[in-house]
């Protein structure tokens, strides 16, 4: 007999998904696979939780609505996937939901290796960030271009900076100007804090071109 659908994905596929036979789902360990045309962009794992796959092309946007990534336990350490939690606000939106689902689907299939560690760019990327004026702030992919590394790279040496009184990694934002991830206690809200203190003019948690280094 096929195990009853929890009610909340019975919720998802008949009022958010409107029953379109092109999408489908797979049981997975504790939690359900969501598939589109049998290429899975999204896991279900409880109430109100459904995470949709993440890469580059659309981190941000769950970035710039509080979200997070999926988490779990394997063997007493905390473990991660490229998953982030939908926004609520996107549950009753089609029109949006489809967009957000087209862009977990153009996620690559296949992960791009890893590469290895190097300790001496990851300090002089963190050093660079002294070099930036008080009043300014520069971009990961501005960074990225003058270290010949992906934005990621960035994005990663950003996150576990240990010392961020030291190297000011506050003062690194999105291209777009958007406020978004500072890996504080109080996370945005210090970072924009620290900008406002530094005479950096923000408006609608948005930074001006102006303010960027040249």
């Amino acid at each position: 007999m096929p195990k009853k659908l929890p009610e909340f994905m019975e919720y998802f596929f008949h009022d958010c998904l409107r029953n379109e036979p092109s999408f489908s789902y797979k049981t997975m360990f504790w939690w359900y696979g969501i598939y589109k045309n049998a290429k899975i962009f999204a896991i279900y794992v409880g109430p109100g939780e459904v995470y949709f796959k993440v890469w580059d092309n659309n981190r941000q946007d769950y970035l710039d609505l509080w979200s997070s990534c999926f988490k779990y336990k394997k063997q007493g350490k905390t473990m991660e996937l490229s998953y982030y939690l939908l926004p609520e606000e996107l549950f009753e939106n089609y029109d949006e939901l489809m967009i957000w689902i087209n862009k977990s689907l153009e996620v690559p299939t296949k992960t791009i290796k890893k590469t290895k560690k190097n300790p001496e760019l990851d300090k002089k990327i963190l050093e660079f960030l002294q070099t930036i004026p008080k009043w300014k702030v520069a971009s990961y992919k501005a960074i990225a271009d003058k270290f010949w590394v992906h934005p990621r790279k960035i994005a990663s040496v950003m996150r576990y900076n240990k010392e961020p009184w030291i190297y000011p990694c506050y003062k690194v934002v999105a291209d777009s100007g958007k406020i978004s991830g500072y890996n504080t206690q109080r996370w945005v809200s210090e970072k924009i804090e620290k900008l406002l203190s530094d005479g950096v003019k923000i408006e609608n948690n948005v930074i001006e071109k102006k303010y960027f280094i040249d």
